[in-house]
């Protein structure tokens, strides 16, 4: 899978760290929290039911991200738990968290996924629906289980762009992963994700996950930084009747390029419309 980090048409603000002490705390609780929802997944999901489901993974979303002081604000209210794709552009480990807290479903993850440390068996446990891009059988396998998901009743989040960017900009959407909405006849909801300053609205690259970062170091990264804020903003739902993977898509790429871009005046103009 090619990285793909996107240039930076302004500069991010510049990062205020949070002291020392309480940078700790903060890992020292992480710790914790996962170690909980490891003990959830394995003990108490295999005799729940979807929805209990649902409940226990947003839970445990939010409140990772209250650990991490993230805040997350929404442009209008998430939409109801029906079984949809969701689709958005990827930014940061943070985004899974930030999906799951609104919108709790299943993800596609690529395959790496499987060997960072607790994550992989966090993310395994929850079930997961890996793919290696690369590999045709695999990427039809991941359609097909995605739509045994959908059909199920599920929401099945995922990032068509394939790889992390820097958030200034939304790289050129894979069409497989909308076989899954095709084949089961659900809507797909974009999704546009924004990292900013929670007091100045000025995008803040602590969360970006690009190039040589490693998760630890990521995770140190946003743990370090203060007044860090995710605006989510929920794009018309697209139905897929009479539609192919490929104007899903292309569909998809245009909203939520367009609400990521809006906030830099500067590009607005060249914009297609929506």
């Amino acid at each position: 899978m090619l990285d793909q980090t996107l240039p930076c048409p302004t500069d991010p603000i510049q990062i205020a760290l949070r002291p020392r002490r309480g940078q700790f705390l903060a890992l020292l609780r992480l710790a914790c929290e996962l170690t909980r929802g490891a003990l959830i997944l394995w003990l108490l999901f295999p005799r729940l039911q979807r929805d209990d489901r649902r409940r226990h993974i947003q839970s445990w979303a939010t409140r990772m991200l209250l650990i991490l002081r993230i805040d997350v604000q929404c442009d209008g209210e998430p939409p109801d738990a029906v079984a949809s794709l969701v689709v958005s552009n990827h930014i940061s480990w943070l985004d899974v968290l930030v999906i799951q807290s609104l919108m709790p479903g299943l993800f596609i993850a690529k395959t790496e996924v499987q060997s960072w440390p607790v994550i992989g068996k966090l993310a395994r446990a929850s079930g997961t629906i890996f793919v290696d891009r690369l590999s045709l059988k695999s990427t039809r396998r991941m359609a097909e289980r995605s739509a045994e998901a959908l059909r199920q009743g599920y929401c099945v989040a995922g990032f068509p762009e394939g790889t992390s960017s820097d958030g200034a900009d939304v790289a050129a959407f894979h069409a497989n992963l909308f076989d899954a909405a095709v084949k089961a006849g659900v809507d797909v909801q974009p999704l546009a994700l924004r990292y900013v300053n929670s007091h100045t609205g000025v995008r803040h690259d602590a969360a970006a996950f690009t190039g040589d970062d490693t998760l630890v170091s990521s995770i140190q990264k946003v743990v370090a930084t203060n007044s860090l804020s995710c605006r989510v903003q929920f794009a018309p739902r697209i139905n897929t009747g009479g539609q192919t993977r490929k104007s899903l898509a292309s569909q998809s790429h245009q909203s939520i390029r367009h609400h990521v871009l809006w906030h830099d005046r500067t590009r607005l103009p060249s914009l297609p419309s929506v």
